[in-house]
């Protein structure tokens, strides 16, 4: 998240400005497309199809709208600012931190949702009401929106130093907050989600055992025949009750670990080399910020495939509609 080479730079003698590489301009406007296309899709299918309005979809719809807004805006901010002298660098910085951070702080929202669901499930029942979800929703647009705008307050001062000294801070505490904390503590949360996913599956595994043992020993009792079958029942009942629970779950943490990982991934670069330039470690040239900010769009591209290939609900979804259309067309 670096404010002065991403974009082109201004000869303000003979106002004229150095183009963007046409690999660039030509990958930032596919990944932009790309990005935006799937992204609408995730947001048009979950608020279209009543079977798709569950708790988990909320974080996911979320984050799909401000990957979205990546894809629409930044590539396109990038490349107007190319052909425009006049483009004003403060402003497209702040909206860049605007839908970057917000795109993150839903992920992490996501994230400690899943956790709480999984490490305490009893207190997840009583803590995931509709109003406290959409609040914590709430909160992760709020925030990225009030440190994207605070540059406002200090350009406005008078001392040169105070400006410089309001932008490098902000540059830290932005970079810390929303890029190194959570390429840390994401893939912490996520390894002790996958661990305790893992011992929860093989608990309703050998409970399912038991149970089985428990049917057959009462099968053999003729006498108990009609209670056996009754407990059967029921414990079918119950099973599959644990059994929607446990694939929902396992699914969830599937596409949870692709998206994190690819965060980490994605991410990765830039704060290494934001951190390196703010810290004055070394000097980044700018086709390596370019490189960095394609794979933050490719970020937000990538998410809505991982859904289509592995979140269950919503690949059924799509297979459904594409079904449907394939029908449609023979008849």
């Amino acid at each position: 998240m670096e404010e002065n080479l991403t974009l082109p730079k201004v000869d303000l003698d003979n106002n004229t400005s150095s183009s963007l590489p046409v690999y660039y301009i030509i990958l930032a406007s596919l990944i932009g497309f790309v990005a935006v296309f799937g992204n609408g899709v995730v947001i048009y299918l979950i608020s279209t199809r009543r079977r798709l309005h569950v708790e988990t979809n909320y974080f996911v719809v979320s984050l799909a709208f401000a990957d979205l807004l990546v894809g629409l805006f930044l590539p396109t901010f990038i490349i107007a600012c190319d052909f425009w002298s006049d483009c004003d660098i403060t402003t497209y910085f702040m909206f860049f931190n605007l839908f970057t951070l917000i795109s993150i702080a839903n992920l992490f929202a996501m994230t400690v949702d899943r956790y709480i669901s999984i490490l305490y499930p009893l207190r997840y029942q009583s803590y995931a009401t509709s109003r406290r979800l959409f609040g914590t929703i709430l909160v992760s647009w709020i925030i990225p929106a009030y440190l994207s705008f605070s540059p406002l307050f200090w350009t406005l001062a008078s001392s040169e130093t105070v400006k410089n000294t309001g932008k490098k801070v902000h540059a830290l505490i932005v970079i810390t907050a929303f890029e190194v904390i959570p390429t840390v503590v994401m893939p912490a949360m996520y390894i002790q989600i996958f661990v305790t996913a893992r011992r929860h599956a093989r608990q309703v595994a050998t409970h399912q055992t038991q149970l089985d043992l428990n049917s057959q020993v009462n099968n053999r009792d003729n006498t108990q025949q009609a209670t056996a079958d009754a407990d059967k029942r029921a414990s079918h009942t119950s099973q599959q009750s644990k059994g929607k629970r446990k694939t929902a779950d396992s699914s969830s943490v599937i596409v949870l670990g692709a998206v994190i990982g690819l965060f980490v991934v994605c991410w990765s670069f830039d704060t290494v080399i934001s951190l390196c330039s703010k810290l004055e470690l070394c000097v980044i040239s700018d086709g390596l910020f370019r490189v960095s900010d394609l794979m933050i769009f490719v970020n937000s591209a990538i998410n809505p495939i991982v859904y289509a290939f592995l979140k269950k609900d919503i690949k059924r979804e799509l297979s459904f509609i594409c079904c449907r259309t394939v029908a449609m067309n023979e008849k």
